[in-house]
């Protein structure tokens, strides 16, 4: 099975990618990563125009291209040749420098090499400030992008490699990085971990009661041990309530570029959640509080619009008297975690 993993550089990527391959090592599965990085700085040096491939980019495209060439031919050697149950290709899908976005991806040798043979999209993001932060720590990306920028560049990164996915008609994945890797293992095989997305009232919690985002946490860890693939809207930490909820500041990022960023980020927190209900295969809403959360309204209606089994846990009158206009979006209601767990493992991952 083969893999092809893109995320914006300061991510986590590779990091990310080298988890899950331990995953699988762990668990008895072989597993190969290819990164075209690595590939490119292994140019030879008969060939290697400048220091780094970081550098390519502020170069000649023709440079930058008869680059890409030689490494993606060693990466087809390197796909031929792998023996690996899994095999991962990391990757970028774009760049964005001095203003402009550039591609990452060599479209001809895609439809002539690859074409139908990778069988998993997938990015990993990570929250736009620590990837600034961590862009800003590197001498070859300081001073190069705004907060902003690198909000566009995380988004252009999902939207071709989601286009590419379904032009191949394959499944696409958006993963946070600081959810576990062994996601990306368990949704990369022939038959595909359950997979939830958990839908929590964070803004309308994280004021009055801040355990209950623990209790969040809590629960998906233990659908996490049980076998479930659990895609958390707050590991990824973009806008004031969620960072507020982290606890996070950031001293170096000014009044001026969280004002530049905020178009971006709000309305791109509002279209990730989306996403990661679409690529669910059910959502799970945990509401403990008798607090109105229109963002938890809105996941529950986007998952009825999208068939998806949507399981109520704690919701204020459950499972006994819950609202009958609620009634056309929910598929069970439980009174607490400890009776929710055991019927979902019983429907989801019975043998």
């Amino acid at each position: 099975m083969i893999v092809w993993c893109t995320g914006i550089s300061g991510t986590g990527r590779k990091s990310y990618v080298a988890e899950a391959a331990k995953y699988c090592e762990e668990i008895g599965r072989t597993c190969k990563v290819i990164d075209v990085g690595d590939l490119l700085e292994r140019v030879p040096d008969h060939v290697k125009v400048g220091p780094t491939a970081t550098a390519l980019l502020d170069g000649n495209e023709d440079v930058l291209r008869l680059h890409r060439v030689v490494a993606l031919n060693e990466l087809k050697k390197e796909i031929d040749d792998a023996k690996e149950d899994l095999v991962i290709i990391s990757t970028h899908a774009c760049f964005m420098r001095r203003a402009r976005i550039m591609a990452g991806l060599d479209m001809h040798f895609l439809k002539k090499e690859l074409a139908g043979k990778i069988d998993v999209f997938a990015t990993v993001i990570h929250d736009c400030h620590d990837s600034w932060l961590e862009l800003q720590g590197r001498s070859e990306w300081r001073d190069h992008l705004s907060l902003a920028e690198v909000a566009v560049w995380r988004d252009f990164e999902i939207v071709l490699t989601k286009m590419l996915s379904e032009y191949e008609g394959k499944p696409f994945y958006l993963l946070a990085r600081r959810d576990p890797a062994q996601g990306l293992a368990q949704l990369a095989q022939e038959s595909p971990a359950p997979s939830l997305y958990l839908s929590y009232p964070i803004t309308a919690i994280q004021k009055d009661k801040p355990e209950l985002i623990d209790e969040a946490k809590a629960l998906a860890e233990s659908l996490r041990d049980e076998g479930f693939v659990v895609f958390d809207p707050l590991s990824i930490k973009d806008v004031p309530g969620t960072r507020a909820a982290a606890g996070a500041t950031e001293a170096q990022i000014t009044a001026e570029m969280e004002a530049a960023a905020a178009p971006y980020l709000n309305s791109q927190t509002v279209v990730r959640d989306l996403q990661l209900i679409d690529q669910a295969d059910m959502v799970v809403v945990y509401y403990p509080t008798d607090k109105v959360s229109p963002g938890v309204y809105t996941e529950m209606s986007h998952a009825r619009d999208r068939r998806k089994p949507l399981y109520l846990i704690a919701f204020p009158g459950a499972p006994d008297s819950v609202s009958p206009f609620l009634g056309l979006f929910f598929t069970e209601a439980f009174r607490d975690i400890n009776e929710a767990i055991p019927r979902l493992k019983e429907v989801h991952l019975a043998p």
